[in-house]
């Protein structure tokens, strides 16, 4: 086993780090994989360190690529103070995979966040919604909802920006959606906390799996968001980060 453990150290060194966005990208401003969780911490991988705080007691789970977290719809969801690099100006982009257990709120409720920074002014909050069953974005105080639908209990890509005030969509690298005239963003006047799993409205956590939690600062176009989609699809194997396969050679030495 000895005489292993250098072999496969050398081996890991080798394989590609498979990080699905790239950490040095600037606009690149959260990026949660799941695959690297610390107690309650959840550990940012864009070049900001924005770390999150789970509050609840969600579960890890098999991920689209990894760990996921899994949301129990009432009392979990992950909490990441408020930092300047936070703030969006004029554009932003949110995406993640999810596998919903249901589109509305608890209680009820319209919406349910996967999302969000702000309400009141609210920067955006990226829901699914019922009864139309599709993804609805908020954001500068004004909404549109997307045309596609969302399928439950299975892994769907869902991605939404606001570019000079047009919001587009997609689900699963397909446009299923284009609202233009739509308000501002309130920029630096949001000092909100981001929450993910839930919204700061209230009564709408989300219920369910998330996965490859990602924000950037602005708009990425189609072809970037496929190509962000579809860029996870090579995971590296078995257990995907550099770390977890570090500290599991550790253990067998």
């Amino acid at each position: 086993m000895k005489n292993l453990f250098p072999v496969l150290a050398i081996i890991m060194l080798m394989t590609p780090f498979a990080y699905a966005a790239d950490p040095s990208d600037d606009s690149l401003i959260l990026y949660f994989s799941f695959d690297e969780i610390d107690g309650d911490t959840v550990t940012d991988h864009s070049q900001y360190g924005n770390d999150g705080t789970i509050t609840g007691a969600p579960e890890l789970a098999t991920g689209k690529f990894g760990n996921a977290l899994k949301l129990n719809g009432e009392s979990d969801w992950v909490v990441v103070p408020h930092a300047d690099i936070l703030t969006v100006d004029t554009d932003v982009t949110v995406m993640a995979w999810i596998n919903a257990g249901r589109h509305m709120g608890p209680n009820e409720q319209r919406w349910q966040g996967i999302l969000s920074k702000g309400n009141s002014p609210r920067s955006y909050s990226f829901y699914t919604e019922s009864p139309s069953e599709c993804l609805h974005l908020s954001a500068g105080g004004s909404g549109s909802v997307c045309t596609g639908k969302i399928a439950l209990n299975e892994w769907q890509h869902v991605a939404a920006h606001v570019e000079d005030g047009t919001h587009r969509y997609w689900l699963n690298g397909e446009n299923v959606g284009e609202f233009g005239d739509k308000n501002a963003l309130p920029g630096a006047a949001d000092t909100a906390d981001v929450l993910v799993g839930k919204t700061h409205e209230g009564n709408r956590e989300f219920l369910g799996l998330l996965d490859e939690v990602r924000i950037w600062n602005r708009a990425l176009n189609e072809e970037e968001i496929q190509a962000e989609m579809n860029s996870a699809a090579t995971p590296v194997e078995p257990l995907g980060k550099l770390s977890t396969t570090w500290a599991t050679l550790k253990s067998k030495r």
